[in-house]
């Protein structure tokens, strides 16, 4: 269940860190985290410097500067993660199927208790869990059906 849970949670965290920076300052009324925090001078944009000084994130300054003003508001960056999704999502299924695959040390397709016990302690306690379908293997699918509640 953390595995699933912490799987969850690396698949949304670049739209959730850009969301509760949004929520945190509405619901709050004040700064949130996030993007916003290098809004050094607090105009409600983010100037290159600004950017470049508290550059912690994997955006693309000029990418995200949709209108090539030199300055980044939380539509633009709504816009570019919205457009960079697809990338994250097969970049996400690339790690998603390296892990398997150095998981599953038989080359079969599925992963036994011994396997998820020598490559993936954490999971673990929770294979009777993962494992609906009762077999004694978790399949890709079982692991991508769990990560997706």
């Amino acid at each position: 269940m953390k595995i699933r849970m912490l799987a969850a949670a690396l698949l949304l965290l670049p739209v959730a860190a850009t969301l509760h920076a949004q929520d945190a300052t509405h619901a709050h009324g004040h700064r949130g985290g996030g993007m916003e925090r290098m809004d050094t001078d607090k105009d409600g944009r983010i100037s290159r410097a600004e950017f470049d000084v508290g550059q912690k994130h994997r955006i693309d300054f000029d990418a995200a500067d949709a209108n090539k003003d030199g300055y980044l508001v939380r539509t633009e960056l709504r816009a570019y993660h919205e457009k960079m999704r697809p990338q994250r999502e097969a970049e996400r299924a690339k790690r998603f199927d390296e892990k398997f695959a150095a998981a599953d040390l038989n080359r079969d397709g599925k992963l036994s208790r011994v396997e998820v016990d020598e490559k993936m302690p954490r999971m673990k306690d929770r294979f009777a869990w993962i494992d609906e379908n009762r077999d004694g293997f978790i399949s890709r699918g079982e692991l991508q059906d769990g990560r997706k509640r």
